[in-house]
């Protein structure tokens, strides 16, 4: 059979269809990639966007849970305080209420001065020039002491202006109890100021006028010769901050130092008796009976109003 030749014409017509067949396969397939890429990238963005609605909600939760956290803060304050409670009632007391460990401070001997009754019935008597109620020596914005009062019966020779070791001596015998008491159920309580010097005092009120003015600085500070730290009978433990009461030494300080002897000097809502601010930090020795009367199951009471006298500046 005889092959029938193209012509010119002819091949380049079919040579035209070949071309336009591949540009048009060509065509086809880029069509189908950018579909395909287009797919892709809403699917993408979708995921994008439910991982975006999903980290958002994450981060509201998160919000939200540590909300709910700061809402029940108080009450786990409160389970705090249900434990130290516990604890508490753990902690044993002293064998006998009479015991020379936690026996009253001793009265100095000397120049004795009866001053009357207090509002409630209790001797007043003035002895080389310190108050004593009731054999209670007193320090506070009535009743001064005399400038060159030193402690009278301390634990070391007093022979610095301030001083942890210069405390009283059956303070310290009570405080050394307390303290082993508290180590072993893992707190860590510790004299952070003790004595303080007539001298003393006159530097820290006049730093504390300065800094906030007398009427502020008498809310918190006393005036030399009106200050607790003089007497060799008181302490501030670990830190002079409002935060020590919740901590869980705080706590434990409060609802056991009655039962070595310590009172909180000046109790939380107590101001107006006591002339100063609540002080959690703040023990004064005075023994373990009245210790334990002060301590009111819990509802401490000044020794301002206990005894029924004042606490006020005279100007």
């Amino acid at each position: 059979m005889t092959k029938r030749r193209l012509t010119r014409r002819q091949r380049q017509v079919r040579r035209n269809r070949i071309i336009l067949a591949c540009a048009a396969a060509a065509l086809l397939i880029i069509i189908i990639v950018i579909i395909s890429v287009s797919m892709k990238g809403c699917s993408k963005s979708k995921k994008t966007d439910k991982n975006e609605e999903s980290t958002t909600a994450k981060v509201e939760e998160s919000t939200q849970t540590k909300e709910n956290e700061s809402s029940v803060e108080e009450p786990a304050s409160t389970n705090a305080d249900n434990s130290s409670a516990t604890t508490a009632n753990a902690t044993s007391v002293p064998a006998s209420s009479d015991s020379s460990e936690f026996a009253p401070p001793v009265v100095p001997s000397g120049n004795t001065v009866s001053k009357g009754t207090t509002s409630k019935g209790f001797q007043i008597q003035e002895i080389n020039g310190a108050t004593y109620i009731d054999g209670v020596l007193i320090a506070n914005k009535t009743y001064a002491l005399p400038q060159d009062f030193i402690p009278t019966n301390p634990d070391q020779p007093v022979n610095a202006d301030r001083s942890s070791t210069c405390l009283d001596k059956t303070l310290m015998s009570a405080w050394n109890t307390m303290l082993k008491d508290a180590t072993a159920k893992g707190l860590n309580i510790y004299i952070a100021s003790g004595y303080r010097s007539y001298n003393y005092q006159v530097n820290v009120y006049n730093r504390y006028v300065k800094s906030d003015g007398a009427a502020v600085a008498d809310t918190y500070s006393s005036r030399p010769g009106n200050s607790e730290h003089q007497t060799g009978l008181c302490f501030d433990l670990n830190t002079i901050e409002d935060s020590f009461q919740y901590t869980n030494e705080g706590k434990w300080v409060n609802d056991n130092c009655y039962k070595y002897g310590f009172c909180i000097r000046f109790p939380k809502g107590k101001d107006s008796a006591t002339g100063y601010q609540y002080e959690s930090w703040h023990l004064r020795y005075v023994g373990v009976d009245l210790a334990t009367k002060l301590y009111n199951n819990g509802d401490w009471l000044s020794l301002e109003e206990y005894f029924g006298i004042t606490s006020q500046y005279p100007n």
